[in-house]
């Protein structure tokens, strides 16, 4: 989910609540009580790594990380996390995509800039141009319907129901990739050869993988995400402005708690003739401008710790940048050889225990 937290983000009675000095929780990092309360800060650190953790690793790999950090603490007894602690675990997330993708962050930079005029530099200023086009669909719905949505979807019920929704996309995308590698196939088969829908003049990858190609010098070029078991998929290099806006449109399903937004750019990329690693390498691209734009939106409420102490909240944002770059390492490399129905069976199957929680515990 991008932005706002569930909204659900007051203590109930009996909880602790955290003081004014330093933003500490009383009882837990005063000096006077920390013999005391040893045990149970070290229990709230871990709670946060563990938060931490989950946040990094299904921000990006298509299970959708708003829904377990709703299910999850709901399912544990645990304390629910504040809007500043999931707004703190987005700054994780957002320095493993810079970490990662530094390279062609930085040549877009360039070219958006002007300071790269070559044909890569132009490849990368249309990129970056893209980014900012498919992260306005959400930035519109939402600033107009987010606090609606948080009210009518924001519950652990809603959350395990919606991961059906992603587990949905996930198979459609896989299947009508299925049958346009199948229809390259059947052309190749009878002599002919498959048209690519890459730009005209733009060289596409030799190997899936992500690897650069070489471009002009000694400069990488634009990894594409060529795919050689689909042919006539497109590449980054072929990204026209209309797919970058309808996988931004997708994006917004990643407002309701349980719907991935990495699972609805991925496919919405697909969908619209992208390879799948190009769709991948689009999806994480594009979840940096969420991502600022999320906690731009709440750095207001930074101040409110909620039910983790500074210390613990810390451990989380460090949990959610270790993992998340390894979710996208993890990511990118598996889309190059097998298919996502993997992370469909699990989003059916993490519904139905959230579901069976839900029922349980109330």
């Amino acid at each position: 989910m991008i932005g706002r937290s569930t909204g659900r983000n007051s203590p109930p009675a009996g909880r602790r609540q955290h003081g004014p000095l330093h933003g500490y929780a009383p009882g837990c990092w005063e000096p006077r009580r920390l013999e005391k309360a040893k045990d149970g800060c070290v229990i709230e650190v871990v709670r946060a790594i563990v938060l931490g953790l989950v946040q990094g690793l299904t921000e990006f790999v298509p299970i959708s990380s708003s829904g377990h950090l709703v299910l999850l603490p709901f399912l544990l007894r645990w304390p629910e996390p504040s809007l500043a602690f999931n707004v703190a675990m987005h700054f994780g997330t957002f320095g493993a995509v810079i970490l990662y993708f530094r390279a062609e962050l930085l040549a877009t930079a360039k070219g958006v800039l002007g300071l790269d005029r070559s044909p890569d530099g132009l490849l990368y200023r249309r990129l970056g141009l893209y980014l900012v086009l498919g992260s306005i669909p959400v930035a519109v719905v939402g600033l107009a319907l987010e606090d609606s949505i948080e009210q009518v979807f924001a519950s652990p019920l809603a959350a395990a129901l919606l991961l059906l929704g992603t587990a949905t996309l996930l198979v459609v995308g896989e299947r009508i990739r299925d049958q346009r590698v199948a229809e390259g196939e059947r052309i190749e088969a009878s002599g002919g050869r498959p048209a690519s829908h890459d730009e005209p003049g733009a060289e596409r990858q030799a190997a899936a993988g992500g690897s650069a190609a070489e471009g002009t010098g000694n400069r990488p070029r634009l990894p594409s995400g060529a795919d050689p078991s689909d042919p006539v998929g497109i590449t980054l290099q072929g990204l026209t402005w209309k797919q970058a806006l309808q996988i931004g449109i997708f994006q917004c399903l990643a407002l309701l708690p349980g719907m991935s937004r990495s699972g609805a750019t991925i496919t919405a990329g697909v969908l619209t003739g992208l390879t799948r690693e190009a769709a991948t390498r689009f999806s994480f691209l594009l979840s940096l401008p969420a991502l600022i734009g999320a906690g731009a939106l709440s750095a207001g409420d930074l101040a409110e710790l909620g039910a983790y102490s500074g210390p613990a909240i810390a451990a989380g944002v460090v949990a959610s940048f270790i993992s998340g770059y390894l979710a996208i390492r993890f990511l990118v490399a598996l889309v190059a050889r097998d298919r996502l129905t993997v992370f469909a069976r699990y989003c059916v199957a993490a519904s139905a225990v959230g579901v069976i929680g839900v029922y349980l515990i109330d």
